[in-house]
């Protein structure tokens, strides 16, 4: 029998407000801005940022649809980007992979996308809602169209082998319910810019001691980068 992957339900996120401009947590795209290491891990998490928030309840259902399979896609390219930028910049420890996050949030991103290339496409539809602004100092209520998936998620994992190979079904059926529920609130879009979040800074988190110099490698390193004659 296949190991099943462990999930931490307490690192599920909060949803209880959105952010006006399209980027990563404020803090973590403030770092990985300023510090070129990860440029690529980066510059993908803006290309899934642009296509996953990009969703727009006035646009046809497929579009919206095309555009979460992208994002998924740019999200699960993070995990070579991340061992690119390590190599490039001599970091010997090895980034976290996707599948070894404790995040469910992660892992149902992770599986939405092998479902989308390999299985079916998550169809979407608008889900008209309202929440509270306080842009502007005042606090008011806005009527927001959310996009949302159009399908029961555990519906849609469960069409991948991974799925079923790798997790338990109770956990799957927990995690799948949450962001089924989380959803409403501001869109899928929102909720899988958390993801997108949440993995980023998984990755800046597991080589945290890539400051410590090791004389060896980096010479290693060096070499690897000189040009050949």
């Amino acid at each position: 029998m296949k190991e099943k992957r462990t999930l931490d339900f307490d690192s599920l996120p909060e949803l209880n407000g959105m952010d006006v401009f399209i980027r990563l947590d404020t803090d973590l795209d403030a770092k990985l801005k300023k510090d070129a290491t990860f440029q690529e891990v980066y510059e993908r998490s803006q290309s899934a940022l642009m296509f996953i928030c990009g969703t727009n309840a006035e646009d046809e259902a497929w579009r919206n649809a095309a555009r979460l399979r992208a994002g998924l896609n740019e999200f699960y390219s993070l995990e070579d980007a991340a061992k690119r930028d390590c190599k490039r910049n001599c970091i010997k420890e090895k980034p976290v992979k996707i599948h070894d996050s404790k995040n469910p949030l992660v892992h149902l991103m992770y599986l939405l996308r092998h479902v989308n290339v390999h299985a079916q496409v998550s169809n979407t539809r608008v889900h008209q809602t309202s929440v509270i602004s306080t842009l502007g100092g005042d606090a008011h209520k806005i009527d927001l169209g959310a996009v949302i998936l159009d399908a029961p998620t555990i519906d849609q994992v469960q069409r991948c082998n991974e799925a079923i190979d790798f997790y338990n079904s109770a956990d799957l059926a927990r995690a799948t319910k949450w962001i089924d529920e989380v959803q409403y609130v501001f869109g899928i879009g929102e909720v899988f810019r958390r993801g997108v979040s949440a993995y980023c800074r998984e990755i800046l988190m597991s080589i945290s001691s890539h400051s410590q110099p090791n004389p060896a490698f980096e010479r290693d390193c060096a070499k690897a980068r000189s040009p050949s004659i």
